[in-house]
């Protein structure tokens, strides 16, 4: 059990600690007189770095960091019935039917989502990017009822973020994730009508994109402006950082404001790195250990030394320790797919 313990950790130092240190540099720069923002699920270790790095006083921050439990499912859903929710919504791959579009990127459940459409448009097969038009076509005639099913969420979402900080009054935000083309900060800039910042691993889309009235600005840390099948390994493997990055709960799909004032959260399916966290918890306690002395004794990493090393982990075999292999499954259910596992994707 030692054993195991150890190489876990040994694993998160060597697989994590470079690109986390570079990238915790990266956000200090950025960070001046804005509320660092974690997103997500990968957000939860960048949340948990940054405040230990800050404790130490190994990093300043203006603001201490705060972490958003959301997921594009649960902004989807919030924001469902908006032009620009299908416009970011309906570009990305899906094979199913309108019934399985609405329950598994739009996080409605079944009885919801027979009680805002008819039962035959429900059952049309969808086949995404390419159906996009049809989609919205059939969607916007029920917008009215739509909105009106997720009325809840989308009060609950509004209240979290003014909780969190992400009010017009406070701060601008500097949104954090692994990236990659900013669908949850452009669905925040809409909903929050103010201006955003993103610092990912890697943006596809950098710099300022106008969002209804306001304005997303994306930076990437390791690579700007690549997108996908240009054979750039650490955006095309990055599942794999997704893996390792991610927090004890599944995605989030829903929330609500209990009486007391506090958020009730709802979550999907659970992946085996939350099944198993205690054991990505060594994974993760590793790569936390290695930045945090990194910075203390001033090393620093270049992007080229990062990329390489990823590269190692991501295409040799018998570079990921066995001791890890039962992490590597991804929750892909927002294209259709279900559980997915990475290593056996990427044949190592």
């Amino acid at each position: 059990m030692k054993e195991t313990y150890t190489a876990l950790k040994e694993f998160g130092a060597a697989f994590l600690g470079p690109s986390l240190t570079a990238y915790v540099r990266e956000v200090e720069k950025h960070a001046e007189g804005k509320l660092p923002v974690c997103l997500a699920r990968e957000g939860w270790l960048i949340h948990q770095l940054l405040t230990r790095l800050s404790e130490e006083e190994l990093i300043h921050l203006d603001h201490p960091p705060v972490y958003l439990r959301l997921s594009r499912t649960l902004l989807f859903r919030a924001m469902l019935g908006e032009p620009l929710t299908y416009t970011v919504a309906l570009k990305m791959d899906f094979e199913g039917t309108v019934l399985d579009l609405l329950m598994k990127r739009f996080g409605l459940q079944m009885h919801e989502a027979f009680a805002c459409m008819p039962a035959e448009v429900l059952g049309f097969s969808v086949s995404l990017p390419d159906d996009a038009d049809n989609v919205r076509q059939w969607l916007e005639p029920h917008n009215d009822r739509l909105r009106n099913q997720v009325e809840h969420t989308r009060e609950a979402v509004e209240g979290y973020f003014h909780s969190q900080g992400l009010g017009k009054e406070n701060p601008a935000p500097l949104m954090l994730d692994v990236g990659y083309s900013g669908s949850i900060q452009k669905l925040c800039t809409s909903f929050l009508g103010r201006d955003t910042e993103g610092l990912y691993f890697i943006a596809t889309k950098p710099g300022k994109q106008e969002v209804g009235g306001n304005t997303a600005r994306l930076s990437g840390v390791f690579r700007e402006g690549v997108d996908w099948q240009q054979n750039y390994t650490m955006l095309e493997r990055s599942l794999l950082l997704e893996c390792m990055m991610t927090a004890p709960h599944g995605q989030v799909v829903d929330v609500r404001e209990a009486q007391d004032g506090k958020y009730v959260f709802f979550y999907g399916r659970e992946a085996s790195s939350q099944r198993y966290y205690q054991n990505l918890q060594a994974v993760l306690e590793g790569a936390v250990e290695s930045v945090t002395d990194n910075l203390r004794n001033n090393v620093t990493y270049t992007k080229g030394e990062v990329e390489t090393l990823f590269e190692v982990f991501s295409t040799r075999p018998g570079a990921i320790p066995q001791a890890a292999w039962h992490l590597f499954t991804a929750d892909d259910d927002i294209t259709g797919n279900g559980m997915v596992s990475p290593l056996q994707i990427f044949g190592i």
